[in-house]
């Protein structure tokens, strides 16, 4: 399996952050989360997401149902979508439909 990219990285530090996923899920696990993460937020990410709350809410569900998939613990979910929210905003700019033009 390939290394992660920074981006991949920068969510498997997210949903690495909680004891019982690592222990329970392991690192290979949770890089597959990870990867997943990028490929299904950056398909999904519109140009105002982070203004708008339908959008924002959109992806929380994607990531929720993303963890849940993939047997993320239940009780370190919310934490993790949290964080994975907040990675996503340090990647706005780059991520941004317009900045790919």
């Amino acid at each position: 399996m390939p290394p992660l990219t920074d981006d991949e990285l920068a969510f498997y530090d997210a949903v690495a952050q909680n004891e019982s996923a690592m222990t329970e899920m392991g690192s290979g696990q949770l890089a597959d989360i990870a990867r997943d993460l990028v490929s299904s937020l950056r398909r999904d990410i519109t140009t105002d997401w982070v203004s708008r709350d339908d959008v924002r809410a959109k992806l929380r569900s994607t990531i929720k149902r993303l963890l849940a998939k993939r047997g993320y613990p239940p009780d370190a979910q919310q934490d993790a979508i949290d964080l994975v929210i907040r990675q996503m905003e340090t990647f706005a700019d780059e991520w941004s439909p317009v900045a790919a033009r």
